[in-house]
């Protein structure tokens, strides 16, 4: 998506399009991956703000607390739907989830933006785990091509591929140690695969779902992938391989980018802080031991 300046609000009212407009310097659109739904999917945007609720997930939860806010527009990082909106047939809109929450905005009067695959490519995005971690970062984790029974780089196209930074650990520690100082940092607790004393010196970050960067691991010579979910099969495929994870959780290990969204909301705009509001809602999932009462870590 491009803006030209004859899209610029000049009126000093914000706008929703000074919302995409500043979403747009700071993560552009024009980055997101091909088939994503990103940009304005609900709303007008001629429409002023009158608040705005920066979320993980425009979910029908996120509807009902921005309408208890008084905030007419939602950021999320997630669109509502991974595919192309099709044939949106109003009669049937009760039959999905994604057309509920269409429904549900649209009854509201609650305009929708999303910014998915260009936040995740963005830098700041990418090594936000690593950093945050103390690694000492080498760079992008190369793509493979391995539909061909062997692992070949990909062509320049994989420059975009948000899915893997490799690092390296100034101090090597054991997979427990770093399990744990992960859970540290999240507050809660994280899944971890492989035995506890394999000793970690290379490791591998990617928000959301890691799983699809096994072979690139391998290649690259990584002990340890830190990520937001994998399957179980690729889990186990990955162990048996010689890899070593640590789970997060999708909803953790992708919170950090509502704050990096709302950051470039409140420098690109001139939103009041009291007007922006970042959902701090707990996360969707909850351990639960053996004979002990759920908690939320």
């Amino acid at each position: 998506m491009a803006f030209t300046e004859v899209d610029m609000n000049q009126s000093g009212e914000l706008k929703v399009i000074d919302l995409l407009l500043a979403i747009d310097e700071s993560f552009p659109f024009a980055h997101a991956f091909d088939g994503d739904q990103v940009g304005l999917l609900i709303g007008d945007a001629q429409m002023p703000v009158e608040g705005v609720l920066v979320t993980l997930d425009a979910s029908l939860d996120a509807l009902a607390r921005a309408q208890e806010m008084g905030a007419n527009v939602i950021v999320s990082h997630h669109p509502i739907r991974f595919n192309s909106f099709g044939h949106f047939n109003v009669s049937h809109v009760a039959n999905t989830y994604p057309e509920r929450i269409l429904t549900a905005a649209l009854t509201a009067g609650i305009a929708v933006i999303a910014a998915h695959t260009n936040v995740d490519v963005a830098e700041t995005a990418r090594r936000y785990w690593g950093d945050k971690l103390d690694f000492k970062h080498i760079g992008p984790l190369p793509a493979l091509i391995t539909e061909l029974g062997f692992p070949r780089a990909k062509d320049e196209q994989a420059a975009s591929d948000p899915y893997g930074e490799l690092w390296q650990v100034n101090n090597p520690r054991t997979l427990s140690q770093l399990a744990a100082e992960v859970a540290g940092l999240t507050g809660s607790s994280v899944k971890m695969y492989g035995a506890d004393e394999t000793v970690i010196e290379t490791i591998v970050t990617a928000t959301g779902s890691g799983g699809g960067r096994i072979a690139e691991a391998q290649v690259a010579g990584a002990d340890l992938i830190i990520s937001g979910e994998f399957g179980y099969h690729v889990a186990l495929a990955a162990v048996e391989s010689g890899l070593t994870l640590i789970e997060l959780g999708h909803d953790l290990s992708e919170l950090p980018l509502v704050d990096l969204i709302a950051e470039a909301l409140f420098v690109r705009t001139s939103i009041s802080e009291d007007k922006l509001y970042i959902d701090d809602r707990p996360k969707l999932w909850r351990s639960v031991s053996a004979g002990a009462k759920p908690t939320d870590d």
